[in-house]
């Protein structure tokens, strides 16, 4: 599928799958890193607030399923590299255009056996539906997702639909069209914030891990107002520092330095990636000190 093909994908369904985007060297060592990135959230590692557990509705047991800010968390910083992969910031930018901004990130996973589910929802706010239309996640698969495991659920086409978050919520499963989207370790799916999406939990014997980066368009967010950064996406009506954005392109320029330095990255043509128009920020040195969590204080649950 060339990038027109799947931006018209995208249009029509509110979702895109690139099969085994993710070489099989690159998803070992994401797979190696997000095993002890679960293993130092059981152990208690700080900041707590990073680290979501919480009761099943049916049965009050814990279960741990979330992280947030997770770009200094990896051992091998094999997150903050995973920016940086080429075709993944050429369908960004065919999307956005050249002022994106990758503006939070995190880990999600099912654990075997009792892996909690993710009630059918969609993000987006039907108050703004030109300015939500240019938010999306970038999901990517670091196992096999299958219906037993809790695959996505989406209903094709409902990112067009401008539905309210409560309306989605009322009918939850019931919800018409959704369809199961079981994909494999290494692919990458993108998904529009306003798609209806979900997942069962996970009664399999198997574990399910992604991770999300969701991205939007600086000049997007400037139509708003503005902004600070709620859930997964720009909100109107807080500010955003100059500070954090400048972070979050830099962080960019960093991804694109690390991963040049990878065995995985080397032989790749490095993307073409710019500051957006208007945005002073030079490139970091190489013995620069990082921001690697940027943060606004997020409340994303999902």
């Amino acid at each position: 599928m060339n990038i027109d093909d799947i931006v018209a994908n995208f249009d029509r369904d509110g979702y895109v799958l690139l099969p085994q985007a993710i070489c099989p060297e690159e998803l070992a060592v994401l797979q190696e890193d997000s095993a002890h990135v679960i293993e130092e959230g059981y152990e208690g590692k700080e900041p707590e607030s990073d680290y979501f557990f919480d009761a099943l509705p049916d049965t009050g047991e814990v279960v741990f399923h979330r992280v947030q800010y997770v770009f200094p968390k990896a051992r091998n910083n094999s997150f903050i590299k995973l920016l940086a992969h080429p075709l993944v910031l050429q369908v960004v930018q065919r999307l956005l255009g050249d002022d994106f901004i990758c503006e939070a990130e995190a880990f999600v996973f099912k654990v075997p056996g009792n892996g909690k589910e993710v009630p059918v929802h969609c993000d987006g706010d039907p108050s703004q539906p030109d300015v939500m239309e240019m938010v999306f996640n970038v999901d990517y698969y670091l196992d096999d997702a299958t219906p037993e495991n809790g695959c996505l659920l989406a209903a094709p086409g409902s990112h067009k639909l401008n539905l309210s978050g409560e309306d989605v919520r009322a009918q939850g499963f019931n919800y018409p069209g959704l369809i199961e989207l079981p994909v494999k370790a290494g692919d990458v799916l993108f998904h529009n914030v306003k798609l209806v999406h979900g997942s069962r939990r996970n009664s399999a014997d198997s574990l399910r891990r992604t991770l999300y980066y969701a991205f939007h368009s600086l000049s997007a967010a400037a139509c708003q107002g503005d902004a600070r950064q709620e859930g997964s996406y720009l909100r109107p009506g807080q500010t955003v520092p100059q500070s954090w954005i400048d972070d979050r392109l830099r962080l960019m320029m960093h991804a694109i330095d690390l991963r040049k330095e990878s065995s995985y990255g080397r032989d790749e043509v490095p993307f073409p990636y710019q500051p957006p128009e208007g945005y002073d920020v030079k490139w970091p040195s190489a013995d620069e000190t990082m921001n690697y969590r940027p943060a606004l204080g997020y409340s994303k649950y999902y």
